[in-house]
């Protein structure tokens, strides 16, 4: 590929990145035992043809080729897979040059876990759904989608989700950005000896077959999303297990949601490796936290408005005013924590996909028996959701802070958003 020059949000995850390794993750459930030389070879032959598998940096500009020496598929032994994603989440990559990716396979009675732990900042979710579907194609012997690389996007995020390019307004947004900024002084703080401490854990969980479609069927009733619905059980129980802490000042909740921006913009993105994610946010009173029949109207409401005004294409100005900030802070890595924790006192966030009209709706239930998606928390959040999607099932992975929500929280969160779903679907 061409060099290309660090869009924004790169850059800010770059930025993240000192602070913690900011890792995600995809992994296919397959049906049949993996071979590790037959996988290997066949992510070889994926790499070598879309001449990925090295990345270098140099000032602004960066370029992906193929390696002389790609990385082989590590089969793991000896440890759950929750457990090894969870180590490899927390395990850096080399910032400025070496392989983004660490394929891996985990065999189980019957099936196994095939999947990448990627450095985030080089792709979003969609890219890396394009990087499986030709691994995926090589391993099965289909024909590949694409034998030469992925088309590289011309320009940075100005270019693509700008107001010209997605028909949003500079002025109205700079405004809101000021009133959010406000507004934030308003949302609880995490409150916890253990915020400078970003190491996570990373835990899988699956709704019962069918829920998924109940849940939506109900939203839709409600004039709301699943998306909605997730953020409605999440901001339950953040109140119950994340330590938000409430005073005279700050008594509102945050959360984040991660955008998929490649069909907001007039430029075409289908096929483009990069990142081309944004990021709205939900801000909810008090009184809206402890009344459970207004919660779900009240987060739908301001999803469509979030919607209707372009918010996550607008949140490149958040971006832009994000990395200027921490350049001021000159990498003093105490005040750039108390900076998020401050001014983005996010108490969760989700990265919600639906796979049904995607490549692996295809080839499901077999052999791909499901899809797993592992996203990061970063800096701001101690708690992310990553629900995904697929055929009547839905599976999402619990990315948490471990200094901030200890073991026995991790599971009494997943099993309470899980009781709430159920009772909301029934």
């Amino acid at each position: 590929m061409a060099p290309q020059r660090l869009n924004i949000f790169q850059t800010l995850q770059r930025h993240w990145d000192e602070l913690h390794p900011y890792n995600a993750g995809q992994i296919l459930q397959l049906k049949g035992t993996g071979d590790p030389s037959r996988l290997t070879e066949a992510f070889h032959q994926t790499l070598h043809d879309l001449k990925l598998g090295q990345v270098s940096v140099a000032g602004r500009l960066f370029v992906h080729e193929a390696s002389n020496r790609p990385p082989v598929v590590r089969e793991i032994l000896g440890t759950t897979l929750e457990d090894f994603v969870s180590e490899e989440m927390n395990t850096p990559f080399h910032r400025e040059h070496g392989c983004p990716f660490r394929p891996f396979v985990l065999n189980n009675s019957g099936s196994h876990h095939l999947g990448i732990i990627y450095h985030h900042w080089i792709a979003d979710s969609a890219s890396i759904r394009l990087l499986m579907r030709e691994w995926f194609a090589r391993i099965y012997q289909l024909t590949p989608r694409s034998r030469k690389p992925f088309p590289s996007p011309a320009g940075g995020y100005w270019r693509h989700f700008g107001p010209a390019a997605a028909k949003w307004n500079l002025l109205t947004h700079v405004f809101r950005g000021v009133s959010w900024q406000s507004r934030m002084k308003r949302v609880c703080r995490i409150e916890a000896p253990g915020f400078h401490d970003f190491k996570i854990r990373f835990s899988m969980h699956a709704l019962p077959d069918g829920l998924i479609q109940r849940v939506r069927l109900r939203a839709h009733g409600y004039g709301a999303t699943v998306n909605d619905v997730f953020l409605a059980e999440i901001a339950t129980v953040c109140r119950r297990h994340v330590p938000v802490h409430e005073n005279r000042k700050r008594r509102e909740l945050a959360l984040g949601s991660i955008v998929d921006l490649r069909g907001q913009s007039t430029h075409t993105l289908e096929g483009a490796f990069g990142l081309f994610l944004g990021f709205s946010n939900i801000v909810l009173r008090r009184d809206v936290l402890n009344d459970p029949s207004r919660l779900l109207d009240a987060i739908a409401l301001q999803s469509r408005a979030e919607k209707q005004s372009h918010a996550a294409e607008a949140s490149i100005l958040r971006m832009l005013a994000g990395v200027i900030g921490l350049r001021m802070l000159k990498g003093d890595r105490r005040r750039i924590i108390d900076f998020y924790r401050k001014r983005i006192p996010l108490a969760a966030g989700i990265s919600n996909v639906n796979l049904n009209s995607d490549w692996p709706a295809v080839y499901h239930p077999d052999p791909l028996e499901r899809y797993i998606r592992i996203s990061p928390t970063g800096p701001m959040m101690p708690l992310v959701f990553t629900p995904t999607t697929l055929g009547s099932t839905c599976h999402f992975g619990l990315t948490v802070r471990e200094a901030l929500i200890p073991p026995t929280h991790e599971d009494h969160i997943a099993s309470d958003f899980l009781e709430a779903l159920r009772r909301f679907g029934q």
